[in-house]
């Protein structure tokens, strides 16, 4: 066991680097039969017919790819005319594109005719010297990878767009090329737009002009990137720009939006100077654009050195009260070193890419407000990955077995890998850690590595073996779940800590682990590190005096889940005492559980009085979730007490699961006001919908086109008539879902169909939108249809399944059909006892009440 003093010079240090004095644990006994039993690929995640894949072998390379294109807005179609510099390493032979849905025109090599076929897929080009320029001239018209977006019945005013996206392997829709990351090349393009139109696209803009009746944007791209991250954007933009250390920073944004353009992108210096140090590698190229087109699929697309994001990323001044896209900025922003100057050698590998922006998007939270904001970032990167590990599946983060590339982007490429890369920092030091992503950004620049590589590399500049590290938590599924019980022997002054792991079947049955643990007496305060090793271990603790705060990894920097069992007064101390996030958190949530009068007062207190806000709002989520008449009142009490807008965005979600006139009026006073955020009147206006309260749908109707960000007013007022229910709020829906709305209040009405069972209307309406062409309107059925879990939708699920144009379509409608199914084959048992679950629960909360408030008057009588 490792003991680390408060006395050490630097409390600040890594536990890797601080000074420590070493104590004999009592006994150790690791078996390796106990720590690698079986794998664990987890559950749910591959269907029968996946299979392993790899990363396909090619006989050539691609050295350049120089593409003109004339973009026709009023066809939505392509014309394009390709020359590829090839090297061949047989010294001739089949050079394949991928190259779907063409029309090609042409194939010459070095200007001459040569044997080429083509069967809506690839195309194969015979090449007969080992080196050449395979010209291609073709059309397209695509269905997915390059989207035209114009005027409409719902944006009569909107300028004309048009941009591709092609990660994963959506590129060859639009340009024939070799769609895999593993192959890198340099590209250049030069764009013919209509007059007055702008395109951007990979590097520098080396030549602009007018020919034949176009305007023509040259762009080059001198470093080698992968076929992916090509992209193209065109439209009418106004163009933003300023200098951050010789990089020209451009900022693209659709008219109208010059005004609060800098809300959204004002800390991009500060983003790329934070990561330049942190790295000790510079920006790697010598421009960066970032542009926001409409109806973009995804919050952001990395491509190199041209950015694409999501128009509703734009906000203004009202948004920005409690709405930021630093996140999103510095995520795409950490891609240019981990994706793009470096990428990820083949899909199962794309952690490299994912995780790593995702650790320093949040490691440019803590650089930029702090520790507290970093650790309640990873608390919630936790909950979003047990979000889809507990309702979805489980798998490794690397794993060859998938259908679609895209199912690979998910909770554990993202939020999962984040958070373990956080621990391996934490393991590591962080000194050592940085100079690991300094040596791997070197030795891999413009080229590509996979997870050994990394592995190699930290092992490299750390002098550790870190294999059963990866295939801990790199090449299994699953995470640590450990339950602590702690008990205070007065006679021997020890503290006994029992720790047990109880993760499922779907994890390794024991995790190798050591846990900081810090302690505070009266006079000292000492952090352990305890080391487990079986699934049952106990630690004793010699301590001077009776402990008064115990808390389990204080920085959060073990990637795990952790259940204390200990009674509501322990919990109140750390809630009010302890000065980690972390530990408050638990507290706090562990109150929500347990419940009692005790609880709802330490929760009120915390809520109004906690000076972080993230405390201050699970404690309103606690209350919420406990559903007494006391948090009812410290709720409504909070409500006009605390200013923190994204407190009170949790305020008025709590105060959804409560009814009454008092409720309702407050809920309608935080709609009604225009001083409040727009995310916290949506907040509000979902939470009146939850009320059930008949008089609440005139207060809805009154809102519901309110002006606001990304329409977060009408889509909260949409989700609330959905919850209330009733004729009148499915009409109003049914009339939200048609196309002259726009897209966010479109998919918030469409996903609210789901709150209407039996319906015939709400059936037809769901057939009828999975043919959307709106990519998010779609994805919206998929989510009604997994809420209705009636056998009704099972067909719609699986046409979308197998016909939608976007992958993640498919497997999100395939998951879903097979929980219709499985809520099937439970029936009417399964709903009767889910309901007589419901009402002893919430008999125990009334018990738990009434004996609360007798316990209380005893007291105030004695």
């Amino acid at each position: 066991m490792w003991i680390v003093g408060r006395d050490d010079k630097n409390p600040n240090l890594p536990l890797a680097e601080r000074r420590v004095e070493y104590i004999s644990p009592n006994s150790i006994q690791v078996s390796m039969a106990t720590i690698y039993p079986y794998y664990r690929a987890g559950r749910g995640f591959a269907y029968p017919e996946y299979i392993s894949r790899f990363t396909p072998s090619n006989d050539f390379r691609i050295k350049h790819l120089r593409l003109e294109l004339w973009i026709d807005f009023d066809g939505e179609s392509l014309r394009g005319l390709e020359e590829v510099e090839v090297e061949h390493f047989r010294g001739g032979g089949w050079v394949v594109f991928d190259a779907c849905e063409m029309w090609i025109e042409d194939v010459k090599v070095d200007g001459r005719g040569v044997s080429w076929r083509y069967d809506g897929e690839r195309l194969s080009v015979k090449l007969d010297a080992g080196n050449g320029r395979i010209q291609i001239a073709y059309r397209a018209k695509p269905r997915k990878g390059f989207h035209f977006v114009k005027p409409d019945k719902a944006n009569p005013g909107r300028a004309p767009q048009a941009w591709s996206q092609g990660e994963t392997e959506y590129n060859r829709f639009w340009l024939p090329l070799t769609d895999h990351p593993s192959q890198k090349h340099t590209s250049e393009t030069i764009i013919y737009v209509p007059p007055g139109y702008a395109a951007v696209s990979n590097g520098e803009l080396v030549a602009r002009g007018s020919r034949d009746g176009w305007d023509y944007w040259h762009w080059r791209m001198d470093k080698p990137h992968s076929p992916y991250l090509i992209s193209v954007v065109a439209g009418i933009f106004e163009e933003y720009a300023e200098e951050y250390n010789g990089v020209r920073l451009s900022y693209y944004v659709p008219p109208g939006y010059g005004g609060v353009y800098r809300l959204s992108f004002e800390k991009t210096p500060k983003i790329l100077e934070f990561f330049s140090k942190y790295l000790d590698y510079p920006y790697p190229y010598k421009k960066y654009a970032q542009t926001a087109v409409y109806e973009f699929i995804f919050g952001g697309m990395e491509n190199t050195t041209a950015t694409t994001l999501t128009e509703l990323t734009l906000h203004d001044e009202k948004a920005h009260i409690d709405f930021s896209s630093d996140p999103l900025v510095a995520h795409e922003a950490a891609h240019q070193w981990f994706g793009d100057l470096v990428t990820c050698k083949d899909w199962p590998h794309i952690w490299l890419n994912e995780s790593l922006a995702t650790f320093l998007e949040n490691l440019f939270v803590r650089h930029d407000k702090g520790e507290e904001e970093f650790v309640y970032e990873l608390i919630r990167d936790t909950d979003a990955y047990l979000r889809e590990y507990r309702d979805n599946y489980a798998r490794p983060i690397v794993t060859r077995v998938y259908k679609y590339s895209p199912e690979l982007f998910d909770t554990h490429s993202y939020q999962k890998g984040g958070l373990v890369l956080n621990m391996l920092r934490a393991q590591l030091g962080e000194d050592a850690f940085r100079k690991g992503l300094n040596l791997y950004l070197r030795r891999f620049a413009y080229s590509v590595a996979d997870t050994e590589d990394f592995r190699k590399v930290m092992e490299e500049v750390s002098g550790k073996n870190l294999e059963l590290f990866f295939e801990q938590f790199f090449y299994n599924a699953g995470h640590p779940s450990l339950r602590v019980e702690e008990e205070w022997r007065d006679s021997s002054r020890q503290l006994l800590l029992r720790f047990k792991q109880t993760q499922g079947e779907d994890s390794l049955p024991v995790y190798i682990l050591d846990i900081p643990v810090r302690v505070k007496t009266k006079s000292t305060e000492k952090v352990f590190m305890v080391e487990l090793r079986e699934r049952e271990m106990t630690h004793v603790l010699s301590l001077d005096e009776q402990p008064e705060l115990v808390c389990i990894d204080p920085n959060f920097d073990i990637f795990k889940t952790l259940e204390y069992a200990r009674g509501v007064e322990r919990h109140i101390e750390v809630l009010e005492k302890d000065e980690h996030v972390y530990c408050r958190v638990l507290a706090a949530r562990a109150l929500g559980r347990i419940g009692g009068a005790k609880a709802v007062e330490a929760l009120r207190r915390s809520l109004v009085g906690d000076s972080f806000w993230g405390v201050s709002a699970e404690a309103a989520r606690a209350l919420g979730e406990l559903r007494t008449e006391e948090a009812r009142k410290a709720l409504l009490e909070a409500l006009e007490k605390v200013k923190n807008a994204k407190v009170r965005r949790v305020i008025c979600e709590a105060l959804g699961n409560f009814r009454g006139r008092e409720t309702v009026e407050a809920l309608s006073r935080v709609l009604s006001s225009d001083e409040e955020s727009y995310y916290v009147r949506q907040s509000a206006a979902i939470s009146l919908g939850r009320t059930k309260e008949a008089e609440v749908y005139e207060t809805l109707l009154r809102h519901i086109d309110t002006p606001s960000h990304a329409s977060a007013i009408t889509a909260g007022v949409l989700r609330g008539l959905a919850e209330l229910g009733g004729e009148d709020s499915l009409k109003v829906l049914l009339r939200y879902a048609e196309s002259d709305k726009k897209t966010p209040a479109r998919a918030a009405a469409v996903a609210s169909l789901g709150k209407f069972p039996g319906r015939r209307e709400v059936m037809e309406s769901l057939r009828h939108y999975a043919r959307d062409p709106n990519y998010r309107v779609r994805q919206a059925v998929i989510a009604a249809c997994r809420e209705l879990l009636s056998p009704d939708v099972i067909g719609i699920l699986e046409d979308l399944a197998q016909n939608d144009a976007y992958e993640m379509n498919r497997r999100a409608a395939r998951d879903a059909a097979e929980r219709v199914r499985r809520s099937l084959e439970r029936g009417v048992e399964y709903k009767e006892l889910r309901e007589e679950l419901e009402r002893i629960k919430e008999e125990n909360r009334r018990l738990v009440e009434r004996v609360s408030i007798l316990a209380g008057a005893i007291e105030s009588k004695a």
